[in-house]
């Protein structure tokens, strides 16, 4: 049965002030995400490349034959945002982004910090669409895409595409 399902008399006190503080948890304003996201699409990108050259994982030739430039690209990318955010999202459902700006990515249904593998497993899946609008030529249309998941944040509610597909929302901190 779920909180919404359950009578006041059915709730423990823990049940009741967990579902209050949930509803509680203040909606940041827009600008804190947008900045928040912009530190994160800077940030990430160049703990990548610092792997990159750290690693040596696309210094020689045939490191860029066949498709494997794209799945080692991926895989720096994923190494690069793990490094700059997994702690901050394991403890806190915070990016560097979101911590410099004071928000965090908490559940929707009761407001606590989301399990990683949810942070990472679905929701960070949408991060890789903030670059399709740079290779508009070789996407064509879906490179509206993070348009569209960014639109769904203007709502009333503010939750993007990303964070209904994650069962998760922004909330200040």
């Amino acid at each position: 049965m779920t909180d919404s399902e359950m009578t006041d008399s059915e709730m423990t006190d823990s049940e009741m002030t967990d579902s209050k503080d949930a509803a509680s948890l203040e909606q940041p304003a827009i600008w804190r995400r947008i900045v928040a996201a912009g530190i994160d699409f800077l940030l990430v990108p160049a703990v990548s490349f610092v792997v990159m050259l750290v690693s040596g994982a696309m210094e020689n030739a045939e490191a860029y034959a066949g498709y494997q430039p794209w799945i080692r690209a991926i895989a720096l990318g994923v190494a690069g945002y793990l490094l700059v955010n997994g702690w901050l999202l394991h403890r806190r459902g915070q990016t560097v982004g979101k911590w410099l700006t004071r928000i965090k990515i908490v559940m929707h249904a009761d407001g606590s910090v989301p399990p990683l593998w949810r942070l990472i497993g679905i929701r960070a899946l949408f991060f890789p669409l903030m670059y399709l609008p740079l290779f508009y030529s070789m996407f064509g249309l879906f490179a509206l895409l993070p348009v569209v998941d960014i639109a769904h944040g203007l709502r009333a509610d503010r939750r993007c595409l990303h964070d209904m597909a994650a069962g998760t929302r922004v909330a200040a901190r």
